[in-house]
């Protein structure tokens, strides 16, 4: 299943990992206070898409939509014009399927099926009734540095998120937490732990301090690497869950065209997480909630075709879709070195560092493995292609692109890591950056694209577990309703996110101001 897309995209794979992902994926519409669904519209739709017709609305009303692409398919064209009907009125002319209804939460307009109307409501309005948002910065408390990626979570619960590349945090704590503990922690670093109940201020700065591991302290046993890995693989089964799992995750990515952002997306998912040990049972996730925004004066002319999904971000997870360099099968193409010992969770781990054999025709990954040293779990791994032989993975990324366009990796870099609940390893973390240099033939000048996708999960339940029925799965041709709108860093209420980095932050606060101008201008 293929998409056209008008920006540089990428697609990894190696022997059983196939990182595929959509840039235009799932989005909603416009920004501001809305009236309802009894507000009175006047509107003209003559011989437009349903797609269309519903961003025409959004603009008319100052409303999101969010709906499931699929409705969309083989929809006749609209023509309706009215004037001064209700705006539910209006949608049940466009849309006559009474399976369908739709619900009003906040500033959305929420198209559902009408069974799943009140769940619905209720799974979006409880959350946002009492809650305690704590928002700060992780740093480095010798030399005040900020901490990337770091973990924050409460303790013994399965809530949480991370920090971003600035170190900054946000977490929404429901009000049944109040009387818990948070607890940072960060790879090399002590554990600090903080009362929910002494955190007063808007916004705290913790300072994690590094944690220096001797030899002495450390479990002893077989330190040959690849002895370690070996025994990690086999491992597996006792250190992952045998039992299926429902994870909530923030996912967000970006394209920027010679280091100017074009594209920022963010997403809610919920994702049916298969057991470990079930190869044939593929992972699925669905949309929550979503939203896109674009600078349409940056969007590039470049066409490439690809696959697309975000089950490509949930491909990351390399316990379960084994890459190269855990398949036994592979291992005699790298080399293992036991390169460090540093701790996580006040605890020793080993770091492994791997690289291809010199002799390896095709390029391989290199990279960190971090492993605990009791378990032998791996808790994070950082992995990329040689810069050396980075070019050489083109094949791998480009599923087909124009005859007159030329692309050319530059870097391609990936991390993952795990958390521990109750003494078995989950999903945490992964994230992705993509470098790439194209050029259409025509055109003296190459320009570069970057790309960027991280996944966090905020939250995980392992009870009363059921597979999505097919019809709420997440399609990788899905895509939400299309349109430029402003970034409203109130947007997620009550839901955990990714606070966006500094320079994401400046990207998106030239984008508003560029969409302003064009409003003016249609005005």
């Amino acid at each position: 299943m293929f998409k056209q897309i008008t920006h540089t995209s990428i697609k990894l794979q190696t022997k059983s990992l196939f990182l595929i992902f959509c840039l235009l994926m799932v989005s909603v519409v416009s920004l501001s206070q809305n009236k309802g669904l009894n507000q009175k519209i006047s509107i003209n739709l003559k011989e437009i898409s349903l797609e269309k017709a519903l961003d025409s609305i959004a603009k008319k009303t100052n409303t999101y939509f969010t709906y499931d692409a699929s409705i969309l398919i083989d929809k006749p064209h609209v023509n309706l014009i009215v004037n001064e009907e209700t705006l539910y009125d209006v949608l049940r002319q466009i849309i006559p399927d009474t399976t369908l209804d739709f619900q009003l939460i906040n500033k959305q307009i929420i198209i559902v099926p009408a069974k799943q109307k009140e769940n619905l409501a209720q799974k979006i309005l409880k959350p946002q009734l009492n809650f305690k948002k704590i928002k700060g910065r992780i740093l480095n408390k010798k030399n005040r540095h900020a901490l990337a990626y770091a973990s924050i979570g409460i303790r013994g619960k399965s809530i949480g998120t991370i920090s971003n590349i600035d170190g900054d945090f946000l977490l929404n704590i429901q009000n049944q937490h109040f009387n818990d503990t948070l607890t940072f922690s960060f790879i090399g670093f002590i554990n600090t732990e903080i009362p929910i109940s002494q955190i007063t201020n808007d916004e705290i700065t913790v300072e994690l301090k590094e944690n220096h591991i001797s030899l002495q302290e450390v479990v002893i046993r077989n330190t040959d690497p690849l002895a370690l890995i070996k025994s990690a693989i086999n491992n597996f089964s006792q250190n992952y869950s045998k039992n299926p799992s429902l994870l909530t995750g923030f996912y967000r990515e970006s394209v920027s065209k010679n280091k100017n952002y074009m594209i920022y997306l963010e997403s809610i998912l919920e994702i049916y997480k298969s057991s470990y040990q079930s190869t044939n049972k593929l992972d699925m996730a669905k949309v929550f909630q979503s939203r896109k925004i674009y600078d349409s004066n940056r969007l590039d002319t470049v066409s490439l075709r690809l696959k697309g999904g975000v089950e490509g971000c949930l491909q990351l997870d390399i316990v379960k879709n084994k890459i190269d360099f855990l398949d036994p099968e592979n291992l005699h193409s790298y080399d293992f070195y036991l390169d460090d010992i540093s701790s996580y969770n006040n605890h020793p781990v080993y770091i492994i560092h791997f690289q291809p054999k010199a002799n390896i025709k095709y390029p391989l990954m290199q990279g960190d493995l971090y492993l605990d040293t009791r378990s032998l779990a791996i808790i994070r791994a950082e992995f990329s292609y040689p810069l050396t032989r980075v070019g050489e993975t083109k094949h791998h990324f480009v599923a087909q692109k124009s005859s007159k366009t030329k692309v050319r990796p530059l870097k391609i870099e990936y991390i993952v890591s795990y958390k521990n609940i109750n003494g078995k390893y989950y999903l945490n973390h992964t994230k992705g950056n993509l470098k790439f240099k194209v050029r259409h033939k025509r055109k003296f000048f190459a320009k570069t694209f970057e790309t960027s996708f991280e996944m966090a999960i905020t939250q995980i339940d392992t009870t009363n577990i059921e597979r999505f029925k097919y019809k709420e799965r997440l399609r990788p041709n899905t895509v939400m309703s299309k349109s430029r709108l402003p970034y409203d860093s109130g947007f997620w209420g009550s839901q955990n996110y990714i606070e966006p980095e500094e320079s994401i932050q400046q990207a998106l606060k030239r984008i508003n101001a560029n969409m302003l101008q064009v409003a003016k201008k249609e005005d």
